[in-house]
């Protein structure tokens, strides 16, 4: 997977709006629960750990939803909790239901939770698995900046060492996540044990690429 931020003081790109487009925080756990394929209980346990959930509709229809977490986060693939320095937030667990698709609201609701929060942070963190070219697209149509590929080695969430990760180095230590100069994981597929739903075959394979740290045959055993 790959970590991407982005500050307040950063120039949002211009994105076009789809028509009938409209976005707001959402506290309706039942909505959220049916969109999230989730549980009541689940959504009730976010909102009080400070995570804030948004809906984007079109022409009032329930059409996409993303999380912010203001305090702590859990990256299930590393198994990793995030304790967010003060002023930063992380976004996680969007999705765009599938008749919406293609339409530019990924990108949309992303800027509308910027644009939300930014007089309470600075910086907002975002992470992609490598499959999931759509998702990664609208990252970098938000002017999201890539800070490097982040894994799990031995345990510890690591994140490869770039221009950018070194310079967010304070903030990295803070959210413990280590810098390592050795060569990153691929994907958390191929390489994480703490994934819940693994592809039996690499993930790399369908895109050509040659996939780093693949532990698909002891994982699977």
């Amino acid at each position: 997977m790959s970590l991407y931020t982005l500050t307040t003081t950063d120039t949002l790109p211009a994105i076009q709006l789809t028509a009938g487009l409209r976005m707001e925080e959402c506290t309706n756990v039942d909505l959220l629960a049916c969109m999230g394929t989730t549980t009541v209980e689940d959504v009730i346990k976010r909102m009080a750990n400070d995570h804030v959930a948004f809906v984007a509709y079109i022409n009032n229809v329930p059409a996409a939803f993303g999380w912010m977490a203001r305090g702590k986060a859990l990256i299930g693939e590393l198994n990793h909790e995030l304790i967010l320095p003060i002023g930063n937030r992380y976004l996680w667990n969007f999705r765009t239901l599938e008749a919406f698709r293609g339409l530019g609201i990924y990108p949309a609701l992303l800027h509308y939770i910027i644009r939300y929060e930014r007089g309470n942070a600075n910086r907002f963190w975002i992470i992609h698995a490598p499959e999931n070219r759509s998702s990664l697209k609208g990252i970098k149509k938000a002017g999201f900046q890539y800070v490097g590929k982040l894994y799990s080695r031995k345990d510890i969430a690591t994140l490869e060492n770039t221009p950018l990760s070194k310079s967010s180095r304070k903030l990295l230590t803070e959210m413990d996540i280590a810098i390592s100069e050795e060569q990153p994981a691929s994907c958390w597929n191929c390489s994480s044990p703490h994934l819940k739903k693994r592809k039996r075959e690499c993930c790399c394979a369908t895109s050509g690429t040659e996939c780093i740290g693949n532990n698909l045959l002891s994982l699977a055993s």
